[in-house]
């Protein structure tokens, strides 16, 4: 049997449950599987027949509408005499979760699998009403727009991979993404000039520089910022070299086509073996 939970986690740091027969009902999740548009268009081309195709448009802002019913029952589940008034308290609660903060975020977990994405609330469509007294229920719908469009673990994950230059590695903890990852720790140990890269992708990020033993250096993609151990000298922004299509930032992780983890290619100079740290969340077009 599948154990499915969601939750709306308030600025507080509380996870509450809106369990599906019990006090809150999640009507349904369709509003998790919807994968966000995307911006732009394909180009009109006089004199030719349908559209010349523009490729890596980006994604728009996350909608996602939930249905969910509230009905007069305690959290196990039980019908009290008092259910209207329980009925009351309970739509209360739910419109207070997910208004009373600026933002929220929903956590989907499916037998142990979380993901996670926040969102600030546009609107919540007026409850409509069945039953009556102490069956009393309503179907609210809650309209969300998460400006970062995808879904992402609620934890981390990292891998450390050493190379010869030019050896490429495969990145298994990121095995799964869906989506786009750009927020990612790329943090470069003992090397002369390394560069890492994305086979498939082209996108890489480089350091001009000799990092020497016991030292590391490290691009923070989502901050956009760089950052030595002690005793690494300044000038790293200088140093710093990155490029390729489909993202503009310094780097990222794309999924792979047809699926699978990502393969990087790690370039370095001076001979030998030199380490990089990836670390970062998986991210997801659907829950």
């Amino acid at each position: 049997m599948t154990d499915e939970k969601l939750e709306v986690i308030t600025a507080d740091g509380v996870a509450h449950d809106l369990d599906t027969c019990t006090t809150r009902g999640v009507q349904d999740i369709q509003g998790l599987f919807t994968v966000p548009e995307k911006r732009g268009e394909n180009l009109v081309i006089a004199g030719e027949h349908g559209r010349m195709h523009v490729v890596s448009k980006k994604h728009d802002a996350h909608i996602i509408v939930l249905g969910l019913w509230v009905r007069g029952v305690l959290p196990d589940g039980t019908l009290p005499e008092a259910g209207y008034a329980q009925f009351v308290e309970n739509l209360r609660e739910l419109v207070g979760w997910f208004t009373t903060d600026e933002m929220i975020t929903l956590r989907h977990t499916v037998d142990g699998d979380a993901r996670e994405i926040t969102g600030e609330v546009l609107r919540v469509i007026e409850p409509e009403l069945s039953g009556y007294g102490r069956y009393r229920s309503a179907q609210v719908k809650i309209v969300i727009e998460c400006a970062a469009p995808f879904w992402a673990d609620v934890e981390p994950v990292t891998q450390t991979v050493t190379l010869p230059t030019l050896g490429t590695a495969t990145l298994t903890a990121f095995a799964g993404a869906t989506a786009p990852m750009e927020d990612l720790f790329i943090e470069f140990g003992q090397a002369n000039n390394p560069r890492l890269s994305q086979v498939s992708t082209g996108v890489f990020v480089k350091l001009n520089r000799v990092i020497t033993a016991g030292q590391t250096i490290t691009v923070d993609t989502a901050d956009w910022e760089v950052y030595g151990s002690p005793g690494v000298a300044g000038g790293l922004y200088e140093d710093l070299e990155y490029g390729g299509q489909h993202t503009n930032r310094w780097f990222a992780l794309l999924p792979e086509p047809g699926g699978g983890a990502p393969v990087v290619q790690l370039q370095h100079t001076g001979g030998g073996t030199a380490s990089v740290t990836v670390t970062g969340k998986r991210k997801y077009k659907i829950a």
